[in-house]
């Protein structure tokens, strides 16, 4: 276990990494902020009086980003990109049970797992990877685990064989997110967001860190997505992201993503995949309900609101839909923060019966005390 609590932040593993390809002088403020926080910081508490910077939005900018119906053809690699992953969860709606799968391309070859059990310490680990291949088909590949998009299906299928966690699982009957981008930020940066799979209903097995026996997943809710683009996750110039999927007990999802400035606004969509259409809006979003971790203040409620909408297509975004008003809430926070980089990956909601995942991601500019 202490293995594992020394282990157990995705951004220990993740910025560890991308910090190698910044200075050394990032290098080694990574090095020494993982050292310190390599795992949950202390006990949430509510934020009245804590006198901890809130990491509040200024504005909303709803200037258009392209995008359109993500299908698999936007799934394959972008070479070029600073910054490439392929990320892919499945959760149990009954029991909160959680399990992550990222892959890195750039800019180095990473695996990382989250597991969060039904009940007890929820894990991030690192899965040693020698390199990790991507191609058309979609395809990406590693010594720990694959991804693939089976045509012949018309399902993706993940399969994992890592030190810690093993997995075959297809992600049958998926309902299509949206392939958007480039969201332009400070710096120059660039980030493209496909999610060809916004929900399904998935089939097969993983075997958790520290268990010795398959669990079966049949039923639980499963998403798939991929970020590529010229950008670094800890470059210090933007505020941050806020990201969220939610899976809604009729079969349906909601799904948010975007970009924080770093004069504080915001640009980004909030999504709706159902059985018939996907559509969505860029919106206002209202930080709210404000809790403390340690040093790093966040939301425990993000509303997102427009007052229309527009269809998905695989042309692109066509057809008037109608106004998104749509609340994520976290149910059960999970906080990281290695200094450079805090947020929450923390278990949440829409409606009753949903259950999904909420990201809330800051750099540690807007987290300093300011005069």
């Amino acid at each position: 276990m202490v293995r594992h609590r020394k282990a157990i932040a995705v951004l220990t593993l993740v910025v560890a990494a991308l910090a190698s390809a910044t200075t050394p002088r990032a290098e080694a403020r990574t090095s020494a902020t993982t050292s310190r926080a390599g795992a949950q910081v202390s006990a949430v508490r509510d934020d009245p009086g804590s006198g901890i910077p809130h990491t509040d939005v200024k504005r909303s900018d709803l200037t258009p980003v392209p995008g359109k119906l993500a299908e698999p053809s936007d799934d394959g690699p972008h070479p070029g990109s600073t910054t490439e992953w392929w990320y892919s969860h499945v959760m149990d709606p009954a029991t909160h049970r959680t399990f992550i799968a990222m892959l890195f391309t750039a800019p180095v070859p990473t695996g990382v797992i989250f597991w969060y059990p039904e009940k007890g310490q929820k894990l991030v680990l690192p899965e040693p990877v020698a390199e990790v291949k991507a191609s058309a088909g979609p395809t990406v590949t590693s010594s720990a685990g694959s991804l693939v998009y089976d045509k012949a299906r018309g399902a993706y299928h993940l399969t994992w064989h890592g030190l810690f966690a093993k997995a075959d699982i297809w992600f049958d009957h998926a309902l299509p997110g949206v392939t958007g981008g480039p969201i332009r930020y400070d710096g120059d940066q660039t980030m493209y967001w496909s999610a060809p799979v916004g929900t399904s209903r998935v089939t097969g097995w993983v075997q958790p860190p520290g268990s010795s026996a398959p669990l079966n997943v049949n039923g639980w809710r499963g998403y798939h997505d991929h970020n590529w683009g010229k950008f670094s996750v800890i470059d210090q110039r933007y505020s941050g992201w806020e990201w969220g999927v939610s899976h809604e007990p009729d079969g349906t999802a909601t799904l948010l993503g975007g970009v924080v400035k770093g004069d504080g606004t915001w640009q980004g969509v909030v999504g709706r995949v159902t059985k018939r259409e996907t559509y969505g809006c860029m919106s206002t979003v209202k930080l709210s309900d404000w809790k403390v971790s340690g040093l790093f203040s966040y939301p425990n409620t993000t509303r997102l609101t427009c007052p229309s909408s527009l269809l998905a297509t695989p042309q692109g975004l066509k057809g008037k839909r109608p106004g998104l008003d749509k609340t994520f809430t976290v149910v059960d926070p999970f906080i990281l923060d290695t200094g450079l980089l805090a947020l929450p990956e923390s278990l949440g909601r829409t409606v009753p019966g949903s259950l999904g995942l909420i990201e809330h991601i800051r750099t540690l500019p807007p987290r300093l005390p300011h005069s």
